[in-house]
């Protein structure tokens, strides 16, 4: 029996679950939230959706975590997005606060591997990986997945296809790894990546299908077993120089979580990773009361 669990059914979360109701194959979806009539509401919505597509999943939604128990995946997006006049610092502190409270409930994620989306993601993946006492396999963000999605579709632009990745810090100091493709104004196509979330943020509000897309793609390596290479933020103990930290990097993703591969970077490619981590671990003694 295969279960995936989401600790947030706001935008990402609940659009997370519909996108692996589509594409993985799974037995029960439980949808925990704050608001109960909330997460209650979009499984009733799953649920039918459910049957419309001829599959037979158990789909629940509540305020209490106990149903999350023996889950297979547990994809966490509990938090608040950042608003106009917010800073950066304002959301890190609010977000901490809110995944602090959510790990309270770490003894039911057992044999789980956690998947964060809240933001920033990298602070928040470090928060819950101390915070779980899981082994660093079995806590990975999904941030650098989504930066690559859209440096990818910046260079379909150019009528490039290729597998160059975003890594780094899942904020303005991210940077494409292997940016040896001709023909590309890189310094044009990183800035356009950059500056893509805000731009569909000042237009609807918020960024939903594409992070739920990706959190679908990982949520499938994983159950599927795939050991499918996708950059995503994971827990460092050495690997480029840096520990105690997570940042986006390549990683081979399956059954048993993440598995950190390490790339022999350039001179310069590992003077942006390790500024970018500088950046996290800045955000990280904002918050060290919650760690």
């Amino acid at each position: 029996m295969v279960k995936i669990g989401f600790v947030g059914a706001g935008r990402v979360g609940s659009t997370s679950a519909y996108a692996v109701l589509h594409t993985v194959d799974c037995d029960e979806i439980v949808l925990v939230d704050i608001l109960k009539d909330l997460a209650i509401g979009e499984a009733l919505d799953l649920s039918t959706a459910a049957v419309a597509m001829g599959k037979d999943v158990i789909v629940k939604g509540g305020r209490d975590y106990s149903p999350l128990r023996n889950s297979d995946v547990i994809v966490i997006s509990a938090g608040v997005a950042r608003k106009h006049g917010m800073t950066r610092l304002d959301l890190t502190k609010t977000n901490a606060a809110i995944i602090s409270n959510v790990m309270r409930q770490a003894n039911l994620f057992a044999g789980a591997i956690l998947v964060v989306v809240t933001n920033p993601v990298d602070v928040m993946t470090y928060m819950v990986y101390k915070a779980s006492h899981k082994p660093r396999s079995e806590v990975l963000g999904m941030g650098s997945s989504h930066d690559t999605a859209r440096l990818r579709e910046q260079m379909l632009g150019y009528g490039v296809r290729a597998n160059t990745m975003m890594i780094g810090e899942h904020g303005d100091s991210m940077f494409p790894l292997r940016a040896d493709v001709e023909g590309i104004n890189w310094d044009t196509i990183t800035k356009a990546t950059k500056e893509r979330g805000m731009e569909v943020i000042k237009r609807k509000g918020a960024t939903y299908y594409a992070p739920a897309s990706c959190v679908a793609e990982i949520v499938k390596a994983i159950i599927n077993d795939e050991r499918a290479l996708i950059p995503v933020s994971a827990v460092l103990e050495g690997e480029y120089g840096l520990h105690d930290v997570a940042i986006g990097i390549p990683a081979i993703v399956g059954k048993q979580g993440v598995e950190v591969v390490e790339y022999d970077l350039d001179e310069e490619e590992l003077t942006k990773l390790r500024e970018s981590a500088n950046i996290v671990r800045k955000m990280l003694k904002d918050v060290s009361n919650f760690l």
